[in-house]
């Protein structure tokens, strides 16, 4: 990770600041420091590529509008690691984001539909397993999204969290029993074949 020497009043000021270039990928500390991540691993961007088509054969090409894949900022309060910025490996986004969110989707605004993380590889106590296994469920669930799907690849599994009366309820899926899906009910998909691309 690189650290800029610039330290930002606010999030809108780090919005605003068009020395960023757009293809990199950063994220704002709470400290106001901004640090670049790592570009996504291929394999985690194949996996989000897949479950998007999936998503797709179950809803129309036309929801394909409101799709992001980890191109787009949702502010969030920090933790863990004090990132006040995630840019989830697919999102759905409501179509009043499309012109309210045109930069990022901040808090006090209406949560996304749904995302999904892919989880980078390393053990249970390492920053890549915490961030997507604890730091971002703790942060979307404050948000309220109505759910979230943690795709790991590496354990074989597939995590599917539903916000139901304050909090998420949680089912993990593995090999071949179909995935249970609130936001795609008509979703016709296993662990199995999400991993394998078989959809």
């Amino acid at each position: 990770m690189t650290y800029t020497l610039r330290r930002y009043q606010s999030y809108q000021e780090y919005l605003d600041d068009d020395q960023l270039q757009p293809e990199r990928n950063y994220r704002l500390l709470s400290t106001g420091e901004t640090i670049e991540v790592a570009d996504e691993d291929e394999g985690n961007l194949w996996l989000a590529n897949i479950l998007i088509a999936a998503i797709l054969q179950v809803c129309g090409i036309p929801y394909l509008q409101f799709i992001r894949n980890g191109n787009k900022d949702l502010q969030v309060n920090p933790v863990g690691d004090k990132w006040v910025n995630r840019k989830p490996d697919v999102m759905i986004m409501r179509p009043e984001h499309r012109v309210e969110a045109a930069q990022a989707i901040k808090l006090g605004q209406q949560p996304p539909l749904f995302v999904a993380e892919v989880v980078s590889p390393d053990g249970e106590s390492s920053d890549n397993y915490l961030r997507d296994y604890v730091w971002k469920r703790q942060q979307y669930e404050e948000w309220q999204i109505p759910e979230y799907w943690i795709v790991d690849r590496h354990r074989e599994q597939v995590t599917v969290l539903i916000f139901t009366e304050g909090k998420y309820q949680e089912a993990v899926y593995t090999g071949t029993t179909r995935i249970e899906s609130a936001a795609f009910p008509k979703i016709r998909l296993t662990c199995s074949q999400l991993l394998a691309g078989d959809i």
